[in-house]
Parts: structure tokens; C-alpha cells; sequence
């Protein structure tokens, strides 16, 4: 859904303007009719949002509209990106949760600007982003064009059974001595289960079979418990439903009439409730030994071993400002009176 361009050039071209005039801005609760009939578009790709999720957001200041502006001069929304400068309470990483671009403005850059006007609004600290990505589908083709490295897999929903890859990129320009880092377990979030983290092994592609790894198991035991039966759908958990019931052992039906007693009837009323599945959690032997596993292997990653290679298309990244020399004042202009600043 959000490939880029088919130009194969490993040259990294700077995103500067999209294939079409683009103003990017911050979102309003006006954009909440355009952002949802977007999501339900593309499910498959971005997951969904309730509504009500998607207002919060906006009035968390975490969602970005990208409109394109047409030869009139009016404003046309074509995409919209959802993302936060802290995750995992990581004041370093930062996390997008939707990328969504209208079809014919896919492969326009449309996406680079949202995901580079996303990284210069970030707080100073945000070093790192990562996002999660189903591994069927073509929007990581988009996230490696961008730069994002494929460093960690979890298990998606059990009904599903997809893999979801967990993508990372260093935002500021020329960085290559920020620690890489993932999570060893999640939780809620778009799967809302518990679901461990593992490491993509080296010499393994992303695209390439990852195992399933589900909750409710211990160790030693297969994946294959955890699955749900092939081709039983998943139960769904439904609300309480209320019956209203009229007895009336004294009521006589006959030939389509009711004759009823003067007695009054009595009403009954009749609950029926569905118990809600209880939440499975993975063994703490097998989380324990996901967190080590991650520890020793960002080890080794950040020492210099083991990470894929980064195929980036395109320039992306946060540009920082050195700063100035101690003791040396600088001139920026706010409002119409030029202010001096100290170093």
C-alpha cells in the first residue's frame, strides 16, 4: 500500500517536496470523518481505531495531515499520519501507529513528508522510531525505503496468525552511535494480548517464515497448542442481553386468541450473560528468557555484529543544529525585533 517509487537507485534522495504540492499540519477533530472512511480503506494495512481513539489523539497532538493544494489554491487532505515521540515511556523512541495515504497519491512521497514532518516535531531527546508492521503486506517495502532497519518479530492476533515485523531508524542525520533497541514483550496494543519479542536472526530476511509464538504456553511446549482449531473462527464476547418474560399460568391461548385471567401478569426478567475469555499470559520463564535474549543480542548488535543493512532510498532524517560555542551569543529573529540569545 505505501511502496515508493520503482526507481532502484541507492543514492539517497533528499525529501524536500512530494510529486505533488503538499502542506503538512497538525490535525483537527474536523479530520475525523476523512481519517476514518482512510482507516476502514485500508484495515488490512493500518489496523483500526475507534473513533473516539481518533479524537484523542488529535487532541494529543499526534496525528498529522498531509492536503494537497490544487492550482486554485484549495486544500485537499490526502493522508495522515499518527505517531508519538515516546514509547515504552522511552523519552529516546518514538513510535508512528498509522501511516495512510489515499490510492493515486501513493508512490508521490506523500508518506516521506508526513514521516519527515513527524521527526522534526519530535522532542530534542527522540533519537530512535520504530513501528510494527504486518509482515504480509507492502507497507514495509515503504519503511525500508525510508530507512527503518527490520530488527525484532512478534505473533499478531492468534485468529490471524500473522507476523508483525518491528521496524527501527536512528531520526537525526548522520547518526550512527545511537543504541538500537525493541521491546522483549508487548502488550494491548493493536494485538491486545500479551506477545513476546524475538530478535530476526542473522542471514534472515524479514519477508522470510517466522515461528509463531503465542501466549499460554510453557516452556518446552509447541506453538501448534496455542493455535486456534483450523477453520473455527474466533468467539466473540457479547454484551449481557436482557428478555423480558410475561407469565401467566392462567392465560388460555386458543385458535390464535389470548384470553388472560384478571389477575396481573407477572413479568420475569431474564438475563443471559457470556463469560468473557480471561486474558492468557505468557510464562514468566519464557519472558525472562526473551528479555535476556534481547539484552545479549543488542549487545551484540550495537558492538557492530549482526544488523541488517539499511537499503534507505531516501533522506528522511532530522536535521540537529550544532551548537553554539560556549560564550557565543546568536541572533534569531522573533516577531519583528531581532532577540539575542545566549550560548
Amino acid at each position: 500500500m505505501l511502496a515508493l517509487t520503482s526507481d532502484e537507485s541507492t543514492a539517497l534522495l533528499p525529501v524536500s517536496q512530494a510529486r505533488v504540492p503538499i502542506a503538512i499540519r497538525a490535525a483537527v477533530l474536523s479530520d475525523v470523518p476523512f481519517i476514518d472512511s482512510l482507516q476502514r480503506m485500508h484495515t488490512k494495512m493500518v489496523g483500526f481505531m475507534p473513533t473516539a481513539q481518533f479524537e484523542g489523539n488529535i487532541k494529543a497532538n499526534r496525528v498529522l495531515i498531509a492536503e494537497e493544494i490544487g492550482e486554485n489554491g484549495a486544500k485537499e487532505p490526502v493522508g495522515y499520519c499518527i505517531g508519538v515521540d515516546r514509547y515504552f515511556k522511552r523519552d529516546d523512541v518514538g513510535i508512528i501507529y498509522q501511516m495512510n495515504v489515499k490510492p493515486g497519491r501513493q508512490r508521490s512521497l506523500v508518506g516521506a513528508m508526513l514521516l519527515k514532518a513527524q521527526f522534526e516535531r519530535s522532542a530534542y531527546g527522540c533519537k530512535l522510531y520504530c513501528c510494527w508492521c504486518a509482515q504480509d503486506i507492502a507497507a514495509n517495502k515503504f519503511w525500508e525505503a525510508m530507512g527503518f532497519v527490520a530488527l525484532a518479530f512478534r505473533t499478531g492476533s492468534a485468529s490471524k496468525s500473522r507476523i508483525h515485523i518491528f521496524w527501527q531508524k536512528r531520526i537525526r542525520r548522520g547518526d550512527v552511535e545511537t543504541p538500537w533497541w525493541f521491546p522483549s514483550e508487548t502488550s494491548g496494543g493493536a494485538v491486545r494480548e500479551n506477545r513476546i519479542v524475538l530478535p530476526i536472526p542473522p542471514g534472515t530476511h524479514w519477508s522470510e517464515a517466522k515461528p509463531l509464538v503465542l501466549p499460554g504456553l510453557e516452556v518446552g511446549e509447541s506453538a501448534a497448542k496455542a493455535l486456534p482449531t483450523a477453520g473455527v473462527p474466533a468467539k466473540k464476547v457479547r454484551k449481557a442481553k436482557k428478555e423480558l418474560v410475561v407469565v401467566n399460568p392462567r392465560a388460555i391461548s386458543a385458535g390464535g386468541l389470548r384470553f388472560a385471567a384478571t389477575a396481573p401478569s407477572v413479568i420475569e426478567e431474564k438475563v443471559e450473560v457470556k463469560e468473557k475469555k480471561a486474558a492468557v499470559k505468557n510464562d514468566p520463564r519464557l519472558v525472562a528468557a526473551a528479555r535476556e535474549l534481547k539484552d545479549r543480542w543488542l549487545e551484540q548488535v550495537n558492538g557492530g555484529l549482526y544488523l541488517p543493512e539499511a537499503r534507505g532510498k531516501y533522506e528522511v532524517s532530522r536535521g540537529i543544529e550544532e551548537p553554539d560555542a560556549v560564550g557565543v551569543g546568536r541572533t534569531v529573529q522573533i516577531g519583528s525585533e531581532p532577540k539575542e540569545l545566549a550560548a
